[in-house]
């Protein structure tokens, strides 16, 4: 039996429903048929999305089944804690991606489900947005709800995200103080003064959280170097300047699929790197990298970059006369 498996999923936003294809004539047998092909995946139990469902990224693939599970429960429950901030930011770096997480509205628990987390919890108007006609807890209380389950690191990461994105910090610090008596205080209280929205990856934010905790001053972020005449001499991720030292996370992948020749040429992306990093020591300053496995050695890491800002303090005299921005 064949159907168009994706036009029937585009019809529910993705998804395929064991009701649906029933009503299309497939029985179980052709279910388990298309799922040991590979035409259908199974999202979970009773829920399916076509064969391109592989295609996609784990964050779409996360968002996928939050529709999914919300689309099934009824009406007054809303996608929240780190459902809620996969939804708004795109990004679920620390979550549990089999676990889907609503709250009721009228704030009153249900038994566990497998692969849903039902939380209690009052929410007023003002909590819920809607995402693709979907009920979703609004972006500053998603990411402070995420990091209360998530932990610090994952709620940094969500907070820096909302404000970057417009969320207003005052907003943000409001919700953080009617949230005081909550489990996992401290994690969210942290995921908001650590928050970094100068940071344009998660990379780099969870390279402020790996700053913080390995006692490693906070850096300027996003620094662009000009010389006396207005020339921009290069653009750094952190720049430490009483140190003299700049910082770059995974800065050569980074400028790699910038660079005009990464496709074609990618010796000569080392070359163009190796002239930019040039440039940045002619500012006297050191340079110091790290990639994402770095951040799974923290405490390594850091040691290494302080030792290389001393270095740099050591060798370079007073700060050239550069504009900075």
């Amino acid at each position: 039996m064949t159907l168009d498996l994706d036009s029937i999923a585009s019809l529910r936003g993705g998804y395929i429903l064991r009701p649906d294809l029933l009503d299309l004539g497939y029985k179980d047998r052709h279910i388990r048929q298309a799922l040991d092909a590979g035409t259908l995946v199974r999202l979970r139990v009773g829920t399916y999305a076509p064969q391109s469902h592989q295609k996609l990224r784990a964050e779409e693939k996360y968002r996928l089944l939050c529709f999914a599970v919300l689309d099934k429960l009824p009406s007054g429950v809303v996608l929240s804690h780190q459902s809620a901030a996969a939804i708004h930011t795109g990004v679920t770096w620390g979550f549990d991606l089999e676990t889907v997480h609503v709250t009721r509205l009228d704030g009153r628990s249900q038994r566990p489900e497998s692969g849903v987390i039902h939380h209690a919890g009052a929410l007023s108007e003002s909590d819920v947005a809607r995402v693709e006609g979907r009920p979703v807890v609004v972006p500053a209380r998603a990411a402070l709800e995420a990091a209360s389950m998530a932990g610090t690191e994952a709620g940094m990461i969500q907070t820096s995200l909302v404000l970057r994105a417009g969320v207003d910090a005052g907003e943000l610090h409001e919700r953080l103080e009617a949230m005081r008596r909550w489990p996992g205080f401290n994690a969210v209280r942290l995921s908001v003064l650590w928050a970094a929205p100068a940071c344009e990856s998660v990379g780099e934010i969870r390279s402020v959280c790996m700053f913080r905790r390995g006692n490693l001053p906070i850096p300027r972020m996003q620094v662009t170097f000009f010389s006396a005449d207005g020339r921009e001499i290069a653009r750094v991720d952190f720049d430490w300047e009483d140190f003299h030292h700049c910082g770059e996370f995974d800065g050569l992948e980074k400028y790699g699929r910038l660079n005009p020749h990464a496709a074609s040429m990618p010796g000569q992306v080392l070359v163009d790197e190796k002239l930019r990093e040039d440039s940045v020591r002619e500012l006297s300053r050191g340079m110091s990298r790290w990639i994402w496995r770095d951040l799974h050695t923290p405490t390594a890491t850091c040691r290494r970059i302080a030792a290389a800002m001393e270095q740099s303090r050591r060798r370079y005299g007073p700060p050239p006369r550069t504009i900075i921005v």
